[in-house]
């Protein structure tokens, strides 16, 4: 029962908080080399759960003739008819500062001046698979590292990074919330609390603490030891369900981080 609460309660949140649609764009005026990449994106995304758009262009004028403000990330081939890969990512940037550039070749001859504008990577062809996984693991770390959760303070409402959260206590039927900036008092109960944070990332050691596995350090037998020098106790019934719970948001965390290597 346990269990399916649990990915009941994940489910839930990712409908609310994931289901905001990022748009990735694939410019490159080969055919083959798009529906590569975007086969490729598609894997991913489908595979980590993550709810994006994919656009394809053939030119650099045609995709700046699209509305080049809603995409994130932008996958631009250098060498294109008409309009290069590179004058196409200058123009893009003057109107979208905020967006990840990756740029593929089939040379490093560009490599430098990419760099020069703050591109995200520079890939050679032909892409690998791996290759890719691990440039998308950054930009998707870099974005989701930026999530918010809305609780209550008071009659409104407050947005937080979940990455700045340590861990939040019960104050009788409200919770106090610590986070790297200080302690919220929210107008909300743990139960309230739990259900808008992501299950995966935060686990429940015992009835009055919910705690960031993010922030966990350190875990004796009986305790938990955060990175601000915290220790939350677990309960004994409870100490199998958190190890495993850690040892799995450990694994994926490993994993994400080591897959690919040098590109």
């Amino acid at each position: 029962m346990a269990d399916s609460e649990t990915d009941l309660r994940q489910i839930l949140w990712e409908e609310q908080h994931m289901n905001q649609e990022i748009k990735i764009a694939v410019c490159d005026d080969l055919a083959e080399d798009r529906e590569n990449i975007t086969r490729l994106l598609s894997e991913y995304t489908d595979k980590n759960n993550l709810y994006v758009k994919i656009e394809e262009f053939s030119s650099g004028e045609a995709f700046l003739s699209s509305d080049t403000s809603v995409y994130s990330l932008v996958f631009m081939d250098i060498f294109m008819s008409g309009m290069n890969g590179m004058e196409t990512a200058k123009k893009l940037i003057s109107r979208n500062s905020r967006v990840q550039i990756v740029f593929g070749s089939t040379s490093t001859e560009f490599a430098a001046e990419a760099f020069d504008i703050e591109a995200l990577h520079y890939m050679v062809k032909p892409v690998r698979k791996e290759k890719l996984f691990h440039i998308l693991d950054r930009f998707f770390d870099s974005v989701y590292s930026l999530r918010t959760v809305n609780v209550k303070v008071g009659r409104l409402e407050e947005s937080i990074y979940i990455s700045d959260i340590l861990y939040a206590e019960a104050d009788g039927k409200r919770a106090k919330i610590h986070t790297k900036k200080g302690v919220i008092d929210a107008s909300m109960s743990m139960a309230d609390l739990e259900e808008v944070l992501p299950a995966n990332e935060f686990c429940r050691p015992i009835r009055w603490a919910l705690v960031s596995m993010r922030e966990i350090v350190a875990m004796p037998t009986d305790i938990l030891k955060l990175s601000d020098k915290t220790e939350i106790p677990i309960s004994r019934l409870k100490r199998k369900e958190i190890q495993d719970a850690f040892a799995n948001y450990s694994w994926r965390s490993t994993r994400r981080r080591m897959r690919g290597g040098i590109l």
